[in-house]
């Protein structure tokens, strides 16, 4: 069936992003409300995100959504009023209806009825008001009542109370503005009681453009702090708060006065005694350029056109790499030519000017990695109900940004982690009671940067991976022989977790234990050029490190020179490089090896492993990059270093098809293509697991 709403292609990607990100806070308030039922501001978020959401399913006339959302609303505020009590059974309820929103947010996407029925929560939710409140909850629209029309602003009542008199106007690019009325609206509920207001509710439900939102508020609240509250709301051009004939002014990105217009005039105007007050940061983030109201401008785009952004600029690193050469070249025939040291100039600052773009176009396609761990406290709760266990989740580094392809490819690695310390690594209660532990286990999730790198933590306090158990499962699965199984080293025996197939489940769930699928974990995060290693000590718990590039589209690496052949090897992959001489090089089970610093270092010849002619062991001087995936440690054998480069990354094509030990090419300076090496899997190719 073919559902119709009030809403335009443009004003579609707006209404989806807003409604995701207030979903995503009930997702998330509710979680910490099972733990902190009496936090008064918890709950006030609660209410205004669901009575944000009321407003937005009504002015686009989602009628399922509206009446959903309604039924939430209704329920925080018997909580809010002590009328509910919160509960395990009342969160529940109130997840599965943000679950429902979900489910009728994509009508909108879709334009067609969807098989989910919302009436039985609603009901539900009725059948908890009645029996909490001793009468049903009305189902009409929001409980608002219309204001009566501005009248002149009152003294101030002995109560400790004031009449404020807000006029605001809304950026006439706004595509939404009837939604940013809305908002302005909602935090003045918050901050006291409306007694006027124009336009009215009725008019703002319709969507119609509003330009100017002008509103009288009974408050213990002064003028700074409403300011602060409203500036948190975009494409707002000015606002103007008035009490008592003396008022405050916050404008727009240029510090502008305000314009002239119908509404009443603040007696305080910019650049008067009262300066503009910068707004408090809001919910969402950093405010990286903001304006001196504090206000985050922000321009939506597609991801297409960032993708295409991307490698534009990849290909001018590309042109940049190879004027470098050409003025190389110019510089060695005629370094003394004035033209040669003209272009040498600009080339320079063609170069500078390339890594600024560069950067600005990476810090454009950065995302906070909060993004993707601000689900783990709701799928955590989820998963422990489940598993029967008691589980908090604690996240640190929400704000570390990394490129939005990588987050994506991070996504299914850190969810599989996190079930698994969830379903083998925390022990139920009453095992966790007997080794004297907290009944409540928890899981850890950190991410921070480390010399250009992502760095991510996935830790829980439970009973840790025993290696003797793994040693005696991988036997018993004829993986290994007990003789081989009794030679592993403790970490070792560890890293058995990522062989394919293995587990130390003793009965398989629907959440899966530590092992299932553990080797995908590592051949995904592989593939983006990250690592994972393990850290984990029996009966105190285990820690996941994943290793990851900033970003997939642009690699720095380091090109080394084997034969005629020019290979890429990933900077984040290298540890340090090697002089070596024939004299260094030794056998140990028909392998070559080298001494490192008292520890042997297995050596890998890239020219053997490729079949390239000019063997490099043959010559006099030879030279080793030493690379670490996973816990291996290996030198790669290679003829010569020819430096580090950022290279752009280009996919090898249907038509090459797939290379073992390679995962893609680029284009360098010269022209040439160079292949990147895919280290993990050229690991695999060579024998070493």
């Amino acid at each position: 069936m073919q559902m119709i709403f009030d809403i335009s292609q443009d004003e579609l990607p707006i209404f989806l992003a807003e409604v995701d990100e207030h979903l995503q806070t009930l997702d998330e308030i509710l979680v910490e409300l099972e733990h902190r039922s009496h936090d008064s501001d918890l709950l006030q978020n609660a209410f205004r995100a669901a009575h944000t959401l009321k407003g937005m399913a009504g002015m686009i006339g989602h009628h399922r959504m509206t009446n959903l959302t309604h039924a939430l609303e209704t329920a925080f505020d018997g909580l809010r009023k002590g009328q509910i009590e919160v509960s395990t059974a009342l969160i529940d309820l109130c997840l599965d209806a943000v679950d429902g929103l979900r489910a009728l947010r994509e009508e909108v996407v879709s334009g067609s009825l969807s098989d989910y029925d919302p009436q039985p929560l609603i009901e539900a939710f009725a059948d908890l008001s009645v029996s909490s409140a001793g009468h049903a909850p009305s189902h009409n629209r929001a409980d608002i009542a219309p204001p009566p029309e501005p009248t002149p602003p009152q003294p101030a009542p002995s109560n400790g109370k004031q009449t404020l008199t807000i006029h605001a106007e809304i950026d006439a690019r706004s595509v939404a503005s009837a939604a940013r009325a809305f908002q302005l609206m909602m935090i003045l509920q918050e901050l006291g009681e409306i007694t006027a207001m124009q336009p009215p509710l009725e008019e703002i439900e319709t969507a119609r453009p509003v330009k100017t939102f002008t509103a009288q508020v009974l408050t213990t609240a002064c003028e700074k702090t409403v300011l602060e509250k409203l500036g948190q709301i975009s494409e707002i051009e000015k606002i103007e708060v008035q009490a008592n004939g003396k008022g405050q002014l916050l404008v727009g990105a240029e510090d502008r006065p305000a314009a002239p217009s119908a509404a009443p005039q603040s007696p305080v105007s910019a650049g008067e005694n009262a300066p503009p007050v910068a707004a408090a940061q809001g919910a969402r983030g950093k405010n990286n350029g903001s304006t001196a109201r504090g206000v985050e401008m922000t321009v939506r785009t597609s991801v297409e056109r960032l993708d295409s952004l991307m490698n534009l600029v990849g290909e001018l690193i590309t042109d940049r790499n190879h004027l470098f050469q050409v003025r190389n070249r110019l510089e060695a025939k005629a370094g003394n030519d004035p033209l040669v040291e003209n272009l040498a100039e600009t080339v320079a600052h063609i170069s500078r000017i390339t890594d600024q773009l560069q950067e600005e176009v990476m810090r454009i396609r950065m995302l906070p990695i909060g993004n993707l761990l601000h689900k783990f406290p709701r799928m955590v709760r989820d998963m422990s109900q489940k598993a029967g266990k008691l589980v908090d989740v604690v996240i640190h580094g929400e704000d570390t940004e990394l490129d939005r392809s990588m987050i994506e490819e991070i996504n299914d690695p850190l969810i599989h982690l996190v079930r698994n310390a969830i379903d083998h690594g925390i022990e139920p209660p009453e095992e966790r009671r007997a080794a004297g532990k907290p009944e409540r286990g928890t899981v850890t999730l950190n991410a921070w940067h480390e010399q250009g790198r992502i760095i991510l933590t996935v830790s829980d306090d439970g009973r840790g991976i025993d290696p003797a158990v793994l040693r005696k499962k991988v036997v018993q699965k004829g993986l290994m022989t007990a003789e081989e199984a009794a030679a592993l080293t403790d970490e070792q025996a560890v890293d058995l977790i990522f062989l394919p197939g293995f587990s130390t489940a003793e009965k398989v769930t629907d959440i899966s234990g530590r092992g299932v699928g553990m080797d995908i974990v590592q051949t995904n995060i592989q593939r983006v050029n990250g690592t994972i290693h393990i850290e984990t000590a029996v009966g105190r718990g285990t820690t996941f490190q994943i290793v990851l590039p900033l970003t997939l589209a642009i690699v720095p690496t380091l090109l080394v020179r084997v034969g005629a052949a020019t290979f890429a090897i990933p900077l984040v992959m290298v540890l340090e490089t090697l002089r070596l001489s024939p004299a260094d090089i030794k056998t140990i089970r028909q392998k070559p090896v080298t001494m490192l610093r008292g520890s042997v270092l297995p050596l890998v010849y890239l020219s053997e492993l490729y079949n390239i002619s000019e063997n490099g062991h043959q010559r006099k001087r030879l030279f080793a990059v030493v690379i670490q995936s996973g816990k291996h440690r290996v030198g790669l054998v290679v003829d010569g270093f020819l430096g580090e480069e950022e290279v752009v990354v280009k996919s090898l094509g249907k038509l090459v098809g797939e290379i073992p030990g390679i995962s893609s090419a680029a284009i360098l300076g010269d022209g040439t293509i160079t292949l990147i090496v895919d280290v993990p899997a050229l690991l695999r190719l060579a024998g070493i697991h």
